[in-house]
């Protein structure tokens, strides 16, 4: 009786010991398993962060010697070279070409540039962010930008926010950059500055002018038109430059009727137009289709 209780003790112990192995053996695979996931959608954020940062370093970093060489050629051949550099830039980071058309249209590498007419260098600092919607995909970044004026040594810093939403591929589906808190935190003159024209929530027109722009020269303004072609064709368009102080008037792009797209698009998303402003100060730039208003920006001239 006694060896067959030290047998069953003896039986016990092992399966005690079996079963112990056999749990811990479980849950370092768990843990495996778990620390694998947490690995694999670390490096896919990751990979979505990198795209994200990417755009942000090549919009909101500008503007480069190129592109200023570029916004310095004649109207044609300046939409041609503008055209391969910003797919140069920021094409490979889209999910198709929608999307790329649609975040060049309204920001691009042009985003810095106006109301930048006094010659600003920016430069990103810090890029927070945050994930809204792991399943989707979706970040909120926050960038903070330090600038600084050509010729001065003090430099200021200011927050742009914005949101976008990739695929699983880590390409950017759509892309939202806020840059009007930015801007309005600046002088009185440049929270007048305003290169966009929305109404009822959409972006209808926006307007890159030559860098250097200033008083008495022909300089070119290339204008973003959003709407399709068809709000266009057939009809006429101008453009009147109106000087804030004085109310003088000059005729920018006088009535013309619009038969084509912009060369190498379906729409007006590179219409450009070259004329020359009298006086230094704010001007509003007012576009008229068919004799009504249909949109205005107002932009800084410099001596």
């Amino acid at each position: 009786m006694e060896k067959f209780m030290i047998s069953l003790i003896k039986v016990g112990i092992y399966l005690r010991k079996r079963t112990v192995k056999i749990f811990l053996t479980t849950l370092f695979i768990l843990l495996l398993l778990m620390l694998s996931g947490c690995t694999e959608k670390k490096e896919t954020q990751d990979d979505n962060i990198k795209t994200i940062e990417a755009v942000l370093q090549n919009s909101l970093t500008g503007s480069s010697v190129e592109l200023r060489q570029i916004l310095d050629k004649e109207s044609e051949e300046k939409i041609e070279a503008l055209n391969q550099y910003e797919e140069k830039l920021f094409k490979a980071y889209f999910a198709n070409e929608t999307s790329y058309r649609d975040f060049v249209n309204r920001y691009g590498s042009l985003v810095m540039i106006q109301p930048n007419s006094e010659y600003y260098n920016f430069k990103i600092k810090n890029i927070d962010y945050e994930v809204v919607d792991a399943k989707d995909r979706v970040y909120n970044f926050s960038v903070e930008i330090q600038f600084q004026k050509e010729g001065s040594e003090k430099s200021e810093t200011g927050i742009v926010t914005g949101q976008a939403n990739l695929t699983e591929k880590h390409k950017i589906e759509g892309m939202l950059i806020r840059t009007k808190d930015f801007w309005s935190s600046r002088t009185k003159e440049m929270k007048e500055i305003r290169d966009i024209y929305v109404k009822d929530g959409k972006v209808l027109l926006m307007v890159a002018p030559d860098r250097s722009l200033s008083a008495g020269k022909p300089y070119g303004y290339l204008f973003h038109f959003t709407v399709p072609f068809e709000t266009f064709k057939g009809k006429e368009l101008a453009i009147y430059a109106y000087h804030k102080e004085t109310g003088e008037k000059i005729t920018g792009f006088a009535p013309e009727t619009i038969k084509e797209p912009s060369t190498g698009y379906s729409t007006l998303d590179r219409f450009t137009a070259t004329f020359a402003v009298p006086k230094s100060g704010l001007w509003r730039y007012e576009v008229v289709v068919d004799g009504e208003f249909y949109a205005d920006v107002v932009l800084a001239v410099k001596e």
